[in-house]
């Protein structure tokens, strides 16, 4: 597409294509009612409903780079909001937990196209700051507020005609791709890319560094998530209602910090990542010290807004680690990263408690503060004792 387009409503197009990266949670909000549905089947197994596509999202995000490299933009980002909303739909037609299950496959297939693929564009129209906003505004902000709505919306339309109606939501991603098929412009950089095709450039250190730095980054995500409810209802410090809102209180630092990622990059250039995961264990600290409600809101908030710079923070630092005469996109690798991460996390506590023989609740707490703080230290250390990403040790083979 050679037509040339406002560069405000190019920014809307690409932005609007994180809205539905975390989209996967609409099930989360009703897993009760699916399990109540299926009462034939054990409930870990029921609950594949929810936590099946972050499993398979990982599997295009791995080769996203290949994908990238082979088709066009559009036509992966078509593919994947398709394969988006046709696993997210379908189950409101069937009653078979199988089949539901494989299409909730299928979503996970989506993701993994159309979450890489919101950076990745990025990347191909913007540069410096203009791309670190997008790229927080994207991926914390806009993607928080998706996050939200779907569970927000998928939850009213269960409680008001039944479960399988909360399916419903999936459809709403229809505007966006009728508005980026219809207006958004493959990338320039896609025609230039014929004349690299023998080129072979060495992944930079960094990218993979940066990427295992986020699988355990994700993992200890999953102790506050999961165990913060857990404190606040135990220990008689809130309500049920109450204890969900300590989650939304971390959505909402993530979805308020997006608005200012570019900036705290810029104040920070080296060590915008370490000073993320600082805040997020800061804020798992104050949770697990905190004995009162509002406390524990503050921790939340603190450290949502500590992921909502670390997300953008590890797609931003992929972005700039990339070579400029690289024909490969390597985002995938966070997005995976992100997905291994969550993947491990229940195991990895599981394993601790076990060995230490202590209980859900607070204590999960403290390794999340204990191991956030730790990978932010060392995080640090390799961020001033390692060359910049863009130094001359990166090596191009033809």
């Amino acid at each position: 597409m050679g037509k040339s387009i406002n560069r405000n409503f190019l920014k809307f197009l690409i932005v609007i294509i994180a809205f539905q990266d975390v989209a996967a949670g609409v099930a989360g909000s009703i897993m009760a009612d699916i399990i109540a549905a299926f009462p034939d089947y054990n409930p870990t197994i029921v609950m594949l409903v929810a936590t099946f596509p972050g499993l398979i999202q990982i599997v295009p995000a791995l080769f996203y780079g290949k994908l990238s490299a082979i088709f066009r933009k559009r036509t992966l980002l078509f593919t994947g909001l398709i394969l988006f909303m046709i696993g997210g739909i379908m189950p409101f037609f069937i009653d078979s937990l199988p089949l539901i299950i494989a299409f909730r496959g299928l979503l996970g297939l989506g993701v993994g196209i159309t979450m890489p693929l919101s950076v990745d564009i990025i990347s191909d129209f913007f540069e410096g700051r203009e791309r670190d906003f997008l790229i927080g505004f994207g991926t914390s902000t806009i993607a928080c507020i998706g996050a939200i709505f779907f569970q927000l919306v998928g939850g009213m339309l269960a409680d008001a005609y039944g479960w399988q109606y909360g399916f419903l939501t999936y459809l709403f991603p229809i505007w966006i791709l009728a508005l980026t098929f219809l207006f958004l412009p493959e990338p320039e950089r896609r025609k230039q890319e014929e004349q690299k095709t023998k080129q072979k450039i060495k992944t930079p250190r960094v990218i993979f560094g940066v990427s295992l730095g986020q699988v355990f980054f994700s993992a200890m995500i999953f102790g506050y998530v999961t165990n913060i409810s857990v404190v606040i209802q135990a220990e008689n410090l809130g309500t049920a209602t109450q204890a969900g809102m300590a989650i939304s209180v971390f959505t909402f630092g993530t979805l308020l910090i997006g608005f200012f990622f570019g900036r705290v990059k810029h104040l920070l250039p080296q060590s915008y990542i370490p000073f993320a995961v600082f805040l997020t264990g800061l804020g798992m600290m104050i949770c697990y010290y905190s004995h009162s409600l509002t406390m524990i809101l503050v921790g939340s908030i603190i450290g949502g807004m500590g992921m909502g710079i670390g997300l953008p923070g590890v797609f931003a630092r992929i972005a700039e680690a990339t070579p400029k005469n690289s024909s490969t996109s390597y985002v995938g690798f966070a997005v995976a990263a992100q997905g291994i991460g969550g993947i491990m996390g229940p195991f990895l506590f599981g394993m601790i408690l076990d060995v230490l023989s202590k209980d859900i609740g607070r204590f999960p707490l403290l390794i999340s503060g204990v191991g956030l703080l730790a990978l932010a230290l060392v995080w640090l250390v390799l961020v001033k004792t390692t060359k910049p990403a863009n130094s001359p040790d990166i090596e191009v083979t033809l």
